[in-house]
Order: structure tokens, then sequence, then C-alpha cells
């Protein structure tokens, strides 16, 4: 019986030391642009256990090993898209530099105590990597001034993207009704067949509903979320459909005002001589 209990209590000590290795915190972005850098972090505590090594994978692949007993403590291993800048790694973080689209993947940080259990704890994540296009959304067929019930026609477009774009028209600050709006449409990139350009239209007759005082507002926006967000804006005018003549020139007011002090003397001429009489 006596027996039975020691090693039920050697049982639960072991059972508690495996689960000594505690991962706290695993922090890697959700989306980061293509040609740009991330910074993986991996919080651990070992909870009186000591450190035998910190390792990080790639889908599976291992391509960084931090050994604190190791001299040098750091070991790269070449992995397709993962480009390591081993001055800024350590124990706890990992830098990625020079992004690709194989850069993107489920990333798994694995922390290990020492012998002789080798108590070993992990955690992973999945980073997207995106292409976000060259410059801001562009919109053509605008002119500054429409007469009532011309058609208001305008495409907005943004340079090839990946993953594709949300385009979206606003009309004063508002979305554009659905009837108003056409598309979006997709054109692949010849120089990047993984990316597209967006383009979706606008079109609607110019009212008084929507010329407020006789102006109104336009906006496309273009969104990948959640790292990009650029808009282009502008404000057109309600043409009036008349014009304003030439005022006549000082000679010829004066003449009417001379034709009219003529009129005048001759109307009264007959009127003073009848009084006189």
């Amino acid at each position: 019986m006596f027996g039975r209990t020691i090693l039920v209590l050697l049982l639960l000590w072991k059972q508690d030391s495996v689960k000594s290795v505690r991962l706290v915190e695993l922090r890697v972005p959700t989306h980061e642009p293509e040609g740009g850098m991330a910074l993986l972090g991996c919080q651990y505590d070992m909870e009186g256990d000591t450190l035998y090594s910190v390792k990080w994978y790639k889908d599976g692949r291992e391509f960084y090993r931090f050994v604190p007993k190791n001299e040098p403590p750091v070991y790269y291993f070449e992995t397709p898209g993962v480009n390591v800048d081993v001055a800024r790694s350590s124990n706890t973080v990992v830098a990625l530099m020079n992004l690709t689209q194989e850069s993107a993947g489920h990333y798994r940080c694995e922390v290990s105590g020492e012998a002789p259990h080798f108590t070993t704890v992990f955690r992973q994540k999945y980073i997207n990597i995106h292409l976000l296009p060259k410059g801001g959304p562009r919109v053509v067929g605008l002119r500054g001034h429409y007469r009532l019930d011309e058609t208001v026609l305008a495409n907005c477009s943004l340079p090839p993207s990946r993953p594709k774009a949300h385009l979206k028209w606003l009309v004063n600050d508002r979305p554009a009704p659905a009837e108003y709006v056409l598309g979006p449409w997709y054109r692949v990139s010849t120089d990047r067949p993984d990316a597209a350009e967006t383009i979706l239209q606008l079109s609607f007759y110019a009212t008084t509903a929507d010329f407020v005082n006789g102006a109104v507002k336009l906006k496309c926006q273009a969104t990948i979320a959640p790292l990009y967000q650029r808009e282009a804006e502008s404000t057109h005018y309600i043409a009036f459909p008349f014009t304003i003549t030439d005022p006549p020139d000082a000679e010829e007011i004066k003449d009417h005002a001379a034709t009219a002090q003529d009129s005048i003397a001759a109307l009264l001429i007959p009127i003073i001589f009848l009084i006189l009489m």
C-alpha cells in the first residue's frame, strides 16, 4: 500500500514537471506587405526549468534555432521565403526581412526545457503576405460641370494588387446607391500574374438631389484590409443653361439717354403752347 502511494506521488510530480514550461505569448502578425519586414515574438516562462532551445518553423520546416549552451547560440537554416536578420534576432524575437509571396504560411514557436524531460510547448499562427498597389486609385471620365439630367460617368481603377482590392464610390460622403455602381471588374497584370487591377464604374443622372446647392462631391475609396486604404476625391458643379449678355458700352447708354430726352421735349412743347393760349 505504501509503495503504491509513493508511485502515485511520483507520477503526479512527473506530470507537474511536464507542465512546468509555459508559452506566455506568441506575437506573429497576421498580415504584412510584400517587400517589408516582420517581427516574430515568442514569450515563455520556464517556471523553474532550464531552457534547452527555442526553435521556429515555417509550415513544419525548421528555419531558426536558439540553444543558449552552444557557441554561437543561433542557427539559421535557409528556407524559401524566409530571410532572417540574425543580428536582430534572439531567444525571444526573430526578425524577418524582404518578405515575398513565399513568406506566407504557418509560423510555429517551440520552446523546450533541459534534460531529462525536455518538456516542449509550442504555438503557431498564419502570416498573409499582400502585394500592395503602387499608388492610389485613379478616376477618369469626370468633367468640372454638368447640365441637369446629363449623365455623370466615371471609372475608378487601382493598380494591380494581391488580394484584389475593394473599391467603393461615395456621393457627398455617403455610399453611392447600388443602381449608380457597375462592377467591379478585374484585369490580371501582365507583369504579375498573381495580381489584378480593380475597376469600378459610377453612372447617374445629374439632379438637384445629388448636386446640393449646385455641387456634388465624389469620392472613390480603395481598401485592402488591414494594410491599405487610399481615396481620390473631387467636386463638380451644375452648369447653368443661360449666359449673361455683355452690358452695353457707355456711348450706347449716352445715346439712349439723349433719345429719351428728345422724346420728352417733343411731347412737352405742344402742351406748353396750349397752356399759353
